[in-house]
């Protein structure tokens, strides 16, 4: 054993050679080694790249979990209530994701989800709830639960600072179904491509404009940040939307509406 342990060499890959594979609905990056190690079996090196604080591109969702969990409810939804007004479910820093390797029935799952988001009434009222989302080995969405909070018995969100406003875009023309809002406010105090604070993902019947509302932690001090907020619409993975660039968010901002006109990609 130690003979060929000792006749073994020692290669050193860096991560630009690495492959990238789809897998579970994120992106993972292998290193493969290839050469003949006389009966000892070949390494595979794997690193998950998963969403950080930091913003993939301008706009972009930290994680398409979330992206995939909206497009299962914002479906099914629809098909309950052809009418519906829009709904919306809160990404970073309220989205927990659980890696697992287990089954629902006869369905294997790769990941939960779990977060919180809201519905929106027709007369303009929200009503918070907080969902739980399962995904398959693909990173498709199997099931999705909400139950809306039982304030009278305690539950309700962590405090927050909401900002909220409504997004509209330039061209006249109707919405294709599935089109998805993604709505981000990031620092970029530090880097012009951001920390993400808060973003929100929001399905809509297509109404315009487009209500949303991120959800700010309060216990981060917003001393010295320089904040901004990106928007676009997307429809299966194609930008049709956006900022052409992010809007600055003042301190009075936090507290009145914005207002987002997304133009043409």
């Amino acid at each position: 054993m130690n003979a060929i342990l000792s006749s073994l060499q020692v290669a050193v890959f860096t991560p630009k050679q690495a492959l990238t594979i789809k897998s579970f609905g994120f992106d993972i990056k292998v290193l493969l080694a290839t050469e003949p190690t006389r009966g000892a079996i070949s390494v595979i090196l794997a690193c998950l790249v998963a969403g950080s604080a930091n913003a993939q591109e301008a706009g972009a969702i930290s994680s398409p979990a979330l992206s995939r969990c909206a497009g299962k409810v914002g479906a099914e939804t629809r098909a309950a209530d052809p009418a519906f007004v829009s709904l919306g479910l809160d990404g970073m820093p309220w989205l927990t994701i659980e890696r697992l390797d287990d089954t629902v029935g006869s369905q294997p799952i790769s990941a939960t989800v779990t977060g919180t988001g809201y519905w929106r009434r027709r007369d303009g009222t929200a009503v918070p709830f907080r969902f739980k989302c399962v995904l398959d080995f693909s990173g498709e969405a199997l099931m999705f639960h909400a139950s809306p909070l039982m304030r009278k018995l305690g539950d309700d969100l962590a405090p927050a600072i909401i900002v909220e406003g409504a997004v509209t875009y330039r061209e006249k023309m109707a919405l294709p179904k599935g089109v998805e809002l993604q709505v981000q406010l990031l620092d970029v105090s530090k880097s012009p491509v951001g920390e993400v604070l808060a973003e929100q993902v929001v399905r809509s019947g297509w109404r315009v404009p487009i209500p949303f509302a991120l959800h700010l932690p309060k216990e981060p001090s917003l001393a010295g940040r320089k904040l901004v907020v990106t928007a676009r619409l997307v429809l299966a993975h194609k930008v049709l939307f956006q900022l052409k660039e992010p809007r600055a968010v003042s301190g009075d901002d936090l507290h009145q509406l914005l207002t987002l006109t997304l133009d043409n990609v």
